[in-house]
């Protein structure tokens, strides 16, 4: 006899081709959640559809579905598109980088010291409730309709929610871990290292993700507004020629490109960040 048949009977021998009580649960919610989610993208084309055939709106603001859908799939196929895409989403890229080199230190050290948050308050408040296409005018002004601009304005926007999420990670300690630092007299930089950082990691890494998409939304209002060459720059120019489905397809793969950058730092921060969901799941 097999150590497997010692430890498992036939009687309650698990069989590895029948899937888990919790696998099937999990099954299910994602056939539930799909269903759910193609019903609704059904809805939304019923209703388009709908508002365009009765007229309530200008058919020159609705297009029709099919025209949006045919133009989406145009736009794939050619080059010009692509370099759009590389360059808004390059540029957003770059600010987010800037915006993480220095929201993360700075949030760090505003953190862990009191008297440099209340010094730098104000102007954290003020800078996380200044609208960010406020600077455009000005950054227009001074470095032109170019990459440099909207890099400088995306991450004039971005900054806030990565520096404010890394400060509150970095000052939300729990008073039982503070008391035992303090009482066994840790050097600083231990704390650091070892409290501090793995505190604020989660915060931060949300602020970042909150960040990712936000990016990608002043970049094209920022081509938009300014012709800047991207896919905002495309999507103001098909406005202005009367091709609304154009600008329209546009919208759509703006939308899924903050949609993917959003889905792909999550997993990169569930999976660099593991330990921290596991904690969160084992708490009461």
């Amino acid at each position: 006899m097999t150590i497997a048949e010692k430890l498992y009977p036939p009687s309650v021998a698990p069989n590895p081709k029948k899937p888990s009580g919790r696998r099937r649960v999990r099954s299910r919610k994602r056939i539930g959640l799909a269903a759910w989610q193609l019903g609704t993208a059904l809805l939304i084309a019923a209703v388009w559809t709908l508002v365009y055939e009765s007229g309530l709106l200008s058919r020159e603001l609705v297009p029709p579905l099919w025209d949006v859908a045919r133009e989406f799939v145009t736009l794939a196929g050619t080059a010009a598109f692509w370099a759009a895409l590389a360059t808004t989403v390059s540029n957003a890229l770059t600010g987010l980088a800037a915006g993480i080199v220095v929201g993360v230190p700075f949030g760090l050290l505003l953190g862990i010291s009191q008297a440099a948050y209340r010094s730098a308050q104000f102007l954290i408040e003020l800078g996380r409730s200044f609208p960010v296409i406020a600077l455009l005018p000005v950054m227009v002004l001074v470095l032109g309709a170019t990459s440099q601009m909207e890099i400088v304005v995306v991450f004039s926007g971005v900054l806030w929610p990565i520096l404010v999420q890394t400060i509150y990670g970095a000052r939300r300690i729990d008073p039982v871990i503070a008391d035992t630092v303090r009482g066994y007299r840790i050097p600083p930089l231990l704390r650091f290292v070892k409290v501090v950082l793995p505190n604020a990691a989660p915060f931060a890494a949300t602020g970042v993700r909150i960040a990712a998409s936000a990016s990608i939304l002043i970049a094209i209002g920022v081509e938009v507004l300014s012709l800047t060459p991207g896919m905002g720059g495309n999507l103001a120019r098909a406005q202005t020629d009367g091709a609304p489905a154009l600008a329209l397809a546009y919208v759509v793969y703006a939308g899924l490109v903050g949609l993917a950058m959003n889905k792909i730092l999550w997993t990169v921060e569930g999976r660099a960040l593991a330990w921290n969901r596991r904690a969160t799941r084992s708490e009461p």
